[in-house]
């Protein structure tokens, strides 16, 4: 066997430097593996890769493979998955789809697949997404939703009746998208929704309301057969009188219909997608989560770094309940998870110039969605397989990724210590593996560096 010294930078250098990145057939050897099933780490037995999958674990058969060696510090975990990625910069009321650092960002943070949940530009986010296979741009694997179903929507119209909503489910479909996303959509379209999608074997998600207004409400998606709901539990717990934020704002987290609420979504399978974070980073939290680690603004571009700056201090009406609605997600979340609810990680960081989220950017924050899960209360071990497995079996690609095993894609990321005993470990992240193709998240961050968001007032 050849042991490479600084295999892993040479190797990224030529695939940043080059037009298609290729798979690596690779002995991973040295560190620790950690086993997000168990929640243990044991000594890395041996990792091979072949043809971008995990090959063989244990003593390696093979004798002509490169090796990475990795040191008695490095930890390997499956790829982190996010559920609710977005890739979208709006400002001035035009919203375009980043494809050039947010990939980046994400891949070098070891986020290696990510569900669009729901697409601005669903035509540009395909065309990127088989760009990225074919192995012509940096990124994660991209799961994408297609078109929003709803009146996030702009091109939504509220008479879509059973055939037309077929009619788009197939033409996306056809197109090969990976789940839908609804979003302000009435009770019978989501119906209809979620009976196509599953003829097609595809999951359906959405960001639903208190029910008020005629709205859905999470009770009603899950009597409909849906897979997962985005950000609020919902249902029997809200009264259905007004909007959402504010009826969670002002919710008593101990009212009976809390637990009945939350045990519907059990008895029926229904994910749950937290996206705790953004709330916290909206109502500008003081939580340690939201300290930086690296210095995020030098990924924008000068005038879009000054701009979110000066705004950052800017009060929104609406922070007070945000702030609310965060502190009652985290005590609802731990007492979901404690029923046996399954959660997911999703991090919803749309990049608004023109309404400041926080200034905290895509990749770097799925690091604080796992540091806020451990201080609510769930251990780090859970925490690792919410951000892994039950991503992968929630969006139906358990059987593909989501953990370390044989026949499985080699979707892997390497930091330094070990995470089981702090969660913050992941944002050591210094090494990913996507599909059998190595990256050095240093050298992908370089390429992201100074090039988000517009570059005038005029101009992107």
């Amino acid at each position: 066997m050849k042991s490479i010294t600084a295999f892993v930078a040479l190797l990224s250098f030529i695939l940043l430097s080059s037009p298609v990145a290729f798979t690596q057939d690779l002995i991973i050897q040295g560190g620790w593996l950690v086993q997000v099933e168990e929640g243990t780490a044991i000594e890395n037995p041996g990792i091979t890769i072949v043809a971008g999958k995990i090959h063989e674990i244990g003593n390696p058969s093979r004798e002509d493979f490169p090796i990475l060696r990795l040191e008695d510090q490095d930890y390997i975990l499956p790829g982190l998955i996010d559920l609710h990625s977005h890739y979208h910069v709006r400002y001035n009321g035009v919203t375009k789809t980043d494809t050039v650092v947010t990939p980046k960002l994400f891949l070098a943070n070891g986020v290696t697949t990510t569900f669009t949940a729901g697409d601005p530009n669903p035509e540009l986010t395909l065309e990127f997404k088989h760009k990225v296979n074919r192995g012509g741009a940096i990124g994660p694997r991209i799961l994408n939703s297609g078109p929003y179903f709803g009146s996030a929507n702009s091109e939504w119209n509220r008479d879509f009746t059973k055939e037309d909503i077929y009619s788009i489910v197939d033409e996306w479909a056809e197109k090969g998208t990976n789940g839908f996303k609804a979003k302000g959509i009435s009770y019978n379209q989501l119906k209809y929704l979620i009976e196509r999608a599953h003829n097609y074997g595809l999951t359906v998600t959405a960001h639903l309301g208190s029910g008020a207004y005629g709205g859905v409400s999470s009770a009603d998606a899950i009597e409909l057969g849906i897979d997962r709901v985005e950000h609020f539990l919902g249902g029997e717990m809200l009264p259905g009188e007004s909007g959402a934020y504010d009826e969670i704002a002002n919710l008593n987290t101990q009212s009976e219909g809390v637990e009945d609420a939350m045990q519907d979504f059990i008895d029926h399978g229904v994910a749950f997608n937290a996206t705790i974070g953004t709330y916290g980073g909206w109502s500008r939290s003081n939580d340690g989560a939201f300290d930086y680690w690296v210095d995020e603004y030098k990924y924008l571009t000068p005038f879009t770094a000054e701009f979110i700056k000066a705004t950052d201090n800017e009060p929104q009406d609406i922070q007070p309940t945000i702030a609310s609605v965060y502190a009652k997600k985290k005590i609802l979340l731990k007492r979901y998870h404690e029923m046996g609810g399954r959660v997911t990680l999703g991090t919803d960081r749309p990049f608004y110039l023109d309404l400041n989220l926080g200034n905290y950017m895509n990749g770097f924050f799925i690091h604080r969605e796992m540091d806020i899960m451990a201080n609510a209360g769930i251990s780090n071990a859970d925490v690792l397989k919410i951000a892994t497995i039950n991503g992968a079996e929630a969006i139906g690609w358990g059987d593909r990724i989501g953990t370390i095993e044989v026949s499985k894609l080699a979707d892997l990321m390497v930091i330094k210590g070990n995470p089981l005993n702090d969660i913050r470990n992941t944002r050591s992240v210094h090494t990913v593996i996507k599909g059998g193709v190595i990256f050095d998240s240093d050298e992908i961050l370089k390429k992201a560096e100074g090039k988000l968001g517009p570059v005038s007032e005029t101009e992107w």
